[in-house]
């Protein structure tokens, strides 16, 4: 009697665990099967068709180029700085804090740390010199901020070198006059109460002193005119180049560049399209031409750099324009100012996107490595380290001939179980770009052959039988690592 309770009591446990992984694993992995030789509706067979999809077709081709990108770099910058930091923060007091720092992303859900990272990663319009748009994106304001555009105080002080009569309180009064006005204007509509308006104005001298310097006033203050500000600035500025004597344009074009080559270009352009209307210009010819034209008038503007090609209708008063021009315009000045770093747009540049979506990727991951890796390097005897120090061997060959091989079967787990994570990535690259822009994956494209707008099941299915191909011979080696490791205990 015993003898047979003894013999059903495993399967009374076993039982319906058995069940409950035939049913939510065995039963839709064999049914995944069936649906990949079905077509998009599941209802007739279709063959290899949806495996010849899965294999070749440009959307699978792309995931698999990006999913083998993942599997290194993820791979290797997981396990890598796991490692590091690991050795590194086993050396120091504030062990525990500086491995929870580390390991904090793992407590955040995949599509979550994705939302983080868009606004890390976010660009806004940069807008210009004159009306600046500040960048919300961490990274992009970083780099903003490394090398900024040059500001209207700077071209007025390089007017001002180059003999103009410009004063930076003439701009300041305009700016001043022209906000006071319209603040005054408010308050009489009704749009803005007497104390607020008495507020702003306070603040407008300050304000306008910091605009010039290239820094706008904060948003959320009720400015009336700020869009005026960029036309009102260069309105004084031409009433002092105004009185310069004629035929001073080269001495402002030394300091706003673009005024000469602007205006070079348009008078360029209109003899152009005479020349084409005469004969004399093919439109193919006049099209390239004007393809070039700014750049050519801007070096000849410069420096005197001569055009390299033939068809230039004016280029003989090219000097006398330059001498002619007696004042700037908004684009000139926003132009000639324009010359810091342009943000970068993270997720849509084709050849970075990739790798910024993968450093989210390894951002989450390199804690669990660490803390792994961590605890098997807790687990080396200290006198094997304090032997290899006696001998002689320095840090450097401490660390790559004791605590390596040491750590060799640790890092094969960690190793193999990042490769599996990173084969059926997902989360990261749906939230935030969907695929789109070059960063398609294979699990992304499953999903989205399973629930997009075809609704393509026999696809999606051919889809998730590869990613399971190509995942189980990790799993079986991962199991094998495991069995080894846990035998020599």
């Amino acid at each position: 009697m015993r003898s047979q309770e003894s013999r059903w009591t495993p399967a009374l446990f076993l039982g319906p665990a058995v069940f409950l992984l035939f049913m939510l694993m065995v039963y839709p992995s064999l049914d995944t099967i069936r649906l990949s030789f079905m077509d998009r509706l599941a209802e007739n067979y279709v063959g290899l068709d949806n495996y010849d999809y899965a294999l070749t077709s440009t959307r699978m081709k792309e995931a698999f180029r990006n999913n083998l990108l993942w599997l290194f770099v993820f791979t290797i910058g997981t396990v890598v700085l796991g490692l590091l930091i690991a050795t590194l923060a086993d050396r120091v007091r504030y062990e525990s804090f500086a491995k929870a720092i580390i390991f904090m992303p793992m407590a955040i859900s995949f599509v979550g740390a994705g939302v983080i990272w868009k606004f890390v990663y976010d660009l806004k319009p940069t807008g210009n010199p004159l009306q600046p748009n500040p960048q919300i994106g961490l990274l992009n304001a970083i780099l903003v901020s490394i090398d900024p555009d040059d500001t209207l105080g700077d071209a007025i002080a390089w007017l001002r070198d180059e003999g103009a009569p410009v004063e930076r309180g003439d701009v300041l009064d305009a700016i001043v006059a022209v906000e006071t006005e319209a603040i005054q204007e408010a308050v009489a509509e009704g749009d803005l109460t007497p104390e607020r308006a008495g507020e702003l104005l306070d603040k407008l001298p300050d304000r306008a002193r910091k605009y010039i310097e290239g820094e706008l006033p904060p948003r959320e203050e009720e400015w009336q005119a700020l869009g005026q500000w960029p036309r009102v600035s260069i309105d004084a500025i031409n009433q002092a180049l105004a009185t310069m004597p004629e035929g001073s344009g080269r001495a402002i074009c030394n300091a706003i560049p673009y005024a000469c080559a602007l205006r070079i270009e348009r008078i360029e352009e209109d003899a152009i399209d005479d020349a084409v209307d005469a004969g004399t210009l093919t439109p193919e010819q006049a099209s390239d031409l004007e393809d070039d034209l700014r750049s050519m008038a801007l070096a000849y503007v410069k420096d005197g750099t001569r055009p390299g090609v033939e068809g230039l209708q004016t280029f003989d008063q090219w000097d006398e324009i330059i001498a002619g021009v007696n004042e700037i315009n908004v684009r000139a000045v926003n132009s000639s100012l324009d010359t810091g770093v342009e943000p970068i747009d993270w997720i849509r540049r084709s050849g970075i996107n990739n790798l910024a979506l993968i450093t989210v990727g390894v951002w989450i991951w390199t804690g669990f490595c660490m803390v792994v890796l961590s605890a098997a390097l807790k687990g080396i005897p200290a006198e094997l380290l304090e032997a290899a120090r006696v001998d002689g061997a320095n840090e450097f060959q401490v660390f790559f001939r004791v605590i390596i091989p040491q750590l060799m079967p640790t890092l094969t787990v960690v190793t193999t179980t990042m490769v599996i994570t990173v084969l059926k990535v997902f989360d990261i690259v749906y939230v935030m770009t969907a695929g789109n822009f070059g960063t398609e994956v294979i699990a992304n494209r499953m999903y989205l052959e399973m629930y997009g707008g075809n609704r393509e099941f026999g696809r999606a299915s051919a889809i998730a039988v590869v990613l399971m191909l190509a995942i189980v011979p990790m799993l079986v080696y991962n199991v094998i690592q495991f069995r080894r490791q846990e035998a020599r205990r």
